[in-house]
């Protein structure tokens, strides 16, 4: 059995990140992952002809000043950023319009909305807390009045979480992440402060990973793991196909809905807490999903540095999302040519349904053909594609903030959980990267 001071289960930004700041402290880590490539949910793929594809829409809120450059620093790492989302665009009557032009506000409505953002701004962390049980849908009902401000602040929500309809969005965390982002961008949301990584999101991951390698970290690729033993109130050995390592921290740096496959979250005799075991199980299907297309084209389907939006397609009933990635980052395609990610978020129901899904991808595309008028001449390739679980835990109502999973388990010391199901604030791997920075600071004092 080859022994470890800690073993991190997982990859991805939050396991890597771990990794990394526990080996800054002299903490010999081993770091497990099932894949062949480090990244978790956000890798980088080549593809013949020079192109390189992020495995979803992995922008980055806050750029360098983000919990991901945050982390990246602590490691002692620096990335270059790409320039920034200068803003939003809907589609309406038959053209893409900014939202500004779309919404056409009053001065009273413009007043309206400079009065919220400015309370949004002043808003403590203690006053965000009290909104994490409250839902978008009734922030707004309780503090907006114009109509034209509600859907645009329900435009945001689905943007920033993923989820379809404002009733199932937090409130704490559309909050939380719309006055750090007046905060460090000082233009409102998707406006100069939505960045990517310069080459993909593949270099922000592999910046850690080389982090958790220069410091005598090791990570070992193509190893799922079988099993975690619990013994004694402790983490036993964890359990490969072709190997047992033994560590008396072991850090699960993956999605809730996973950990049953290594913990024994549903036995009835667990020497886990039960009231933990249910919780988790119950919390399994609360995510949210997304279905659309990546596509390479030979010319720009269009070329503003924006974040193109709608929400509600009356072909799908769906909202939309698409971002193309090669107006921010030219290194990532031929010159002259295009990637776009164009999708709409679903529940995980709908993008589980093969008959939905097709039929909705199917109507989503003659849609989409309508809107880009020269992806018809100009496409090279296209990938279809759904995903489950593309932001972790659910950002719903009772579901964020202190009330999210914690990082550690006190009735099971040296067990803890990292990533964007647990304890942690912010968009996609911004979420990640604070649950990284969590956890590995609760490992640290708990060592102390």
């Amino acid at each position: 059995m080859k022994q470890y001071d800690a073993i991190v289960i997982g990859a991805g930004i939050a396991g890597l990140g771990v990794a990394g700041l526990l080996q800054s402290k002299g903490i010999k880590t081993l770091v497990l992952e099932k894949s062949k490539m480090v990244g978790g949910r956000a890798k980088t793929y080549e593809i013949p002809g020079g192109w390189r594809v992020d495995s979803g829409t992995h922008c980055v809120n806050l750029g360098e000043h983000s919990a991901c450059a945050q982390l990246l620093k602590r490691l002692g790492k620096e990335i270059k950023w790409s320039r920034p989302i200068e803003g939003l665009m809907v589609f309406h009557e038959g053209k893409w319009m900014y939202v500004e032009e779309y919404l056409n506000l009053s001065d009273k409505e413009t007043e309206e909305l400079s009065a919220i953002e400015k309370r949004i701004l002043m808003s403590t962390d203690e006053e965000i807390e009290g909104l994490d049980t409250l839902s978008l849908a009734q922030f707004i009902k309780e503090n907006v009045n114009s109509l034209k401000i509600a859907e645009y602040f329900e435009i945001i929500g689905m943007v920033q979480t993923t989820l379809t309809e404002p009733k199932n969005i937090s409130a704490g965390e559309f909050v939380y992440i719309y006055r750090d982002s007046i905060k460090f961008g000082g233009k409102g949301m998707l406006k100069g402060n939505v960045k990517m990584p310069v080459g993909g999101i593949g270099v922000m991951v592999g910046a850690e990973a080389e982090a958790v390698s220069s410091m005598g970290g090791i990570i070992q690729l193509n190893t799922p793991v079988r099993e975690i033993e619990i013994i004694h109130k402790g983490p036993g050995a964890v359990l490969t196909d072709t190997e047992e390592y033994k560590a008396s921290i072991v850090v699960l740096a993956m999605p809730l809905w996973r950990l049953g496959k290594v913990l024994p979250v549903q036995e009835t005799n667990s020497p886990l807490p039960r009231p933990w075991c249910e919780r988790i199980n119950g919390l399994v299907e609360e995510t949210s999903a997304s279905m659309g297309f990546t596509v390479g084209t030979s010319t720009p389907l269009f070329t503003e540095p924006v974040y193109l939006s709608h929400r509600k397609l009356s072909s799908v009933n769906l909202p939309l999302q698409v971002l193309g990635h090669t107006l921010f980052d030219e290194t990532i395609a031929p010159p002259g040519h295009m990637i776009a990610f164009i999708g709409t978020p679903c529940t995980p129901e709908q993008a589980r349904n093969n008959t939905f899904r097709e039929q909705t991808l199917q109507a989503f595309w003659e849609t989409i053909k309508v809107m880009f008028p020269k992806i018809k001449e100009g496409l090279v390739w296209k990938r279809d594609g759904h995903y489950i679980g593309v932001d972790g835990l659910s950002r719903s109502p009772g579901l964020t903030g202190r009330h999210r999973p914690q990082v550690f388990l006190p009735e099971i010391p040296g067990l803890y959980f990292a990533g964007d199901c647990y304890a942690g604030r912010g968009i996609g791997m911004n979420a990640a990267a604070r649950s990284a920075m969590i956890c590995a600071n609760k490992i640290l004092e708990d060592i102390k």
